[in-house]
């Protein structure tokens, strides 16, 4: 008998899935919608006067039993039965080494665990990808003297303080017929500045970027990792027969 792969099993296994899913409900729909497949009968007519009326005999063969219903439902659960425990078993069996950039992180590592990491693995990506970032158009550097990867500006921000005053300004001068004529104008005075300087605890936009790369690469390489632990051949065991055996023996 040919031997198959892990591989090849995960490609089936959907297709056994739903064959088993469908075979259910189509057995269950007959007994309980259909149970006339299961009767037979036969009918004829006895005259107790002649009146010449000739009553054909009516027959109905049964179409199925109970039985044999279960035995076509069996051939399906006995195949998916079967998928299912030798592709735990072969998992249990199926390892690879996890290899990034030619380097080995692990060795051995079994399937399950592999195909579990990659979606893991996407999950704690968000994370990585929420990181915020040191604000652009800033010159930042790191300053040692706060504190581990802490930046500072290079540059301390500068922003006036102003005031805004009320000065009366002479339009016209006071003439013997005219009083002076005067305005109020608003006038806005620097009186000082502040003078800020910034500290940040975020990274750059590219080490970010260096970051989420590693995390892809790791996610590329659980992924082919899996996909050589799943040429492991698959192991040729069975149980579905013995299953139904004890229940319909």
């Amino acid at each position: 008998m040919k031997k198959s792969l892990l591989h090849e099993l995960l490609a089936v296994e959907g297709d056994l899935e739903g064959a088993h899913k469908k075979i259910i409900e189509e057995t269950k729909n007959t007994f309980t919608k259909k149970s006339d497949h299961f009767l037979g009968q036969h009918r004829r007519y006895e005259a107790f006067i002649e009146d010449g009326i000739d009553y054909p005999e009516e027959e109905k063969a049964i179409d199925t039993t109970v039985k044999d219903k279960l035995s076509h439902m069996q051939k399906t659960e006995v195949r998916y039965f079967d998928a299912i425990l030798q592709k735990e078993a072969t998992n249990q069996v199926a390892k690879a080494d996890l290899i990034v950039d030619g380097i080995t992180l692990g060795t051995n590592l079994p399937a399950t665990f592999l195909l579990g990491m990659e979606t893991r693995l996407k999950y704690l990506r968000t994370v990585y990808e929420a990181i915020p970032t040191l604000a652009p158009g800033i010159s930042w550097e790191l300053d040692t003297s706060i504190g581990k990867n802490i930046y500072k500006a290079a540059k301390p921000i500068e922003k006036l303080r102003t005031e805004t005053v009320v000065e009366p300004v002479v339009l016209y001068e006071a003439t013997k017929e005219h009083p002076a004529q005067v305005k109020e104008v608003s006038k806005v005075n620097n009186i000082g500045k502040y003078i800020t300087n910034s500290w940040s605890g975020m990274i750059s936009p590219a080490e970010k970027s260096i970051l989420l790369e590693k995390i892809d690469k790791l996610i590329r390489a659980f992924k082919k990792a899996r996909q050589r632990a799943n040429t492991t051949e698959t192991l040729n065991i069975n149980i579905g027969e013995e299953i139904f055996k004890f229940i319909n023996n």
